[in-house]
């Protein structure tokens, strides 16, 4: 690719500079009648690209700059990336015969500079590609500054600039992903917001990164009618804390409310925090136990107008009414006799919580949200899904992997979600693109999902390095110990990066961590003198998590259901660039037949 054009890029880069003093003059308070007023919250960044092209009708071309806030640059226009014209930039659908010319994206520099700039032209080249000087013929070349230039290459696959070195960085929680947010995840991101989508991606596809910038397009006030309140639902409070800056960032304030499954029960009951103390019983999720439980409201409220959930579960407790699959009730009754007695006693279980909290939402009403994204959807139960139903009265955002589902009391596919939402039959959208996990990783892992399922069209991130596998018992060393070297050597080769260990075995890797003297702080976060550190966490806790370099210990540790491996596969994906894994134990049929095929070097 041509070195960009000196005098383009300096005038690029004087736009740029006079935009940032727009943003930060806006961003000041200014005085009326003696009072000061401040301006709404605006995001501070630079331009992200620039855009020519002719609407239907017009007799001149038009241009505009797409930037995370809009402005007007005495005649120059710049267009928020949540805009509807915003998709001539990012829109994969996008195309010449909408009138689309060129698009120029700029590399972001130190400082929220303008470092160089990439243009692709759609079209036949016309002339110049913007009205900005130019050094030499006003005619473009195959040698000029980007000329004919569709951006990084990943196997055929357009992706846009930049991206490969940006996924390389030493990652942190998730941020704005403005500058390389691909046309397949824009397309999603901007999808209709009063129609139902259903959006399936293998691992490090960027399925988040969809679910939050999704979230803060929906409620940005430059699109016509944004939403007010949107639930964005994921897995995990960890997960919620990593997600946190992006909408932080992009999202209108106060619109967005960010949480976990668990909360939004916890919030409905007003239960505590406490540990699950009843069977993992089938029914104790399903849809048929909600069928039960509306069965009891509605006949109960005929008599007793003050019904309450309290009161609603007591009976629930004696009923024989119930519409459990006759081969199960007898079971089903037996789970049912182990139970609290008690209303108060049932809040301290929290595999009781979607009983009580479908109880309540069917007799308490509840806060409403004009849209519902969840991350992660794979993994809801039934009754769980129930639930959410009285807490939306507009569309839904569905992202996961049902390839990675970790209990068999969970729906089976998206056509089973969708049933329980009351939704059209309809065809999940695919992520085809990897862009967070190297492609030795991601082949090693898939091996444990049937045929091809965890692979991905292509990735950019390229090959990578291949897995380590250490057996523990040919070493002779502690299975901890092997982890805590390799959290080590890890911390060290990614100083500024996040390393994690995975796996069922924390409490065991936590006691050799403190007596290795590595000191537990918050979020499974541990540190030692000299800079090292990792996270410690279960398959569970990991979800929705990405890491420079991961440790997975004991792969046979972990629960798996009949022919899944969906937790060991959530823990062997979390890596970006470097996965160990230490065993001791056999490992899985699946990665044994994989290794046998394909050894590692």
């Amino acid at each position: 690719m041509a070195a960009p054009d000196p005098i383009v890029l300096e005038y690029e880069q004087d736009v740029n500079t006079a935009y940032l003093s727009n943003l930060e003059r806006r961003c000041g308070g200014y005085e009326i009648d003696d009072r000061t007023h401040w301006a709404p919250k605006i995001a501070i960044g630079p331009l992200i690209g620039r855009v020519r092209m002719r609407y239907d009708g017009d007799d001149a071309d038009e241009e505009f700059y797409v930037a995370e806030t809009s402005a007007d640059l005495d005649g120059l226009e710049v267009i928020s990336w949540a805009a509807p014209a915003a998709a001539a930039y990012y829109g994969k659908r996008y195309g010449a015969e909408s009138g689309l010319k060129v698009r120029r994206r700029f590399v972001k520099g130190p400082y929220h500079g303008i470092a160089g700039y990439v243009d692709e032209w759609i079209t036949t080249p016309d002339g110049a590609e913007f009205s900005t000087p130019r050094t030499g013929s006003s005619a473009p070349d195959a040698d000029a500054p980007g000329a004919g230039v569709s951006g990084d290459r990943a196997g055929g696959h357009d992706v846009l600039p930049g991206t490969e070195q940006e996924l390389r960085k030493p990652r942190t929680s998730l941020t704005a992903l403005l500058r390389t947010l691909q046309p397949e995840q824009y397309d999603l991101v901007a999808a209709s917001p009063t129609e139902s989508l259903t959006i399936q991606g293998c691992a490090g596809t960027g399925k988040t990164v969809v679910a939050t910038h999704r979230a803060a397009w929906l409620t940005h006030p430059d699109r016509p009618e944004p939403l007010k309140r949107v639930a964005l639902i994921g897995p995990t409070q960890t997960w919620g804390r990593h997600i946190g800056p992006v909408i932080d960032e992009l999202a209108t304030p106060g619109t967005v409310r960010i949480t976990s499954l668990p909360d939004v029960m916890r919030t409905i009951i007003g239960a505590p925090e406490r540990r699950a103390s009843s069977d993992d019983f089938i029914d104790a999720y399903s849809a048929q136990l909600g069928t039960t439980l509306a069965r009891i409201v509605n006949a109960q409220r005929a008599a007793d107008a003050g019904l309450t959930p309290a009161r609603a579960y007591e009976v629930f407790l004696r009923t024989n009414k119930v519409a459990i699959p006759p081969s199960r009730r007898h079971e089903f009754f037996g789970w049912r006799d182990t139970l609290p007695q008690t209303y108060d006693g049932a809040l301290g279980d929290r595999k009781l919580w979607p009983l009580l909290a479908y109880l309540t939402v069917l007799l308490v009403p509840q806060a409403t949200y004009d849209h519902v994204i969840v991350d992660e959807s794979q993994d809801l139960r039934p009754l769980e899904w129930l639930i959410l139903t009285h807490l939306n009265h507009g569309a839904w955002t569905l992202v996961g992997d049902i390839h990675q589902r970790r209990t068999s009391h969970s729906a089976r596919g998206w056509k089973d979600i969708r049933k329980l939402l009351g939704l059209a039959a309809g065809d999940e959208e695919a992520l085809l693109g990897g862009y967070r996990t190297t492609r030795s990783i991601i082949d090693f892992a898939a091996c444990l999902l049937p045929g091809s399922a965890g692979h991905r069209a292509y990735d950019v991130l390229g090959e990578g390095t291949p897995p380590v596998l250490l057996d523990a018992r040919a070493l002779r060393r502690p299975l901890e110990d092997l982890a805590l070297d390799q959290a080590e050597r890890l911390s060290a080769a990614h100083p500024q990066g996040k390393i994690a260990i995975i796996s069922p075995l924390t409490r065991q890797i936590g006691v050799s961590a403190q007596k290795r003297n590595w000191a537990k702080g918050t979020d499974h976060y541990w540190s030692q003198a000299g800079g090292r550190r990792f996270t410690l966490l279960t398959s569970e806790e990991a979800r929705g998590l990405e890491f420079d370099a991961v440790v997975v210990v004991e792969p046979a540790a972990f629960k798996a259901l009949a022919g899944d491996n969906g937790p060991l596969y959530t823990a062997l994906t979390r890596a970006n660039l470097e996965l160990v894994v230490i065993h001791d134990r056999s490992l899985p049929p699946a990665m044994v037949m994989h290794l046998r095929k394909h050894p590692l070097s």
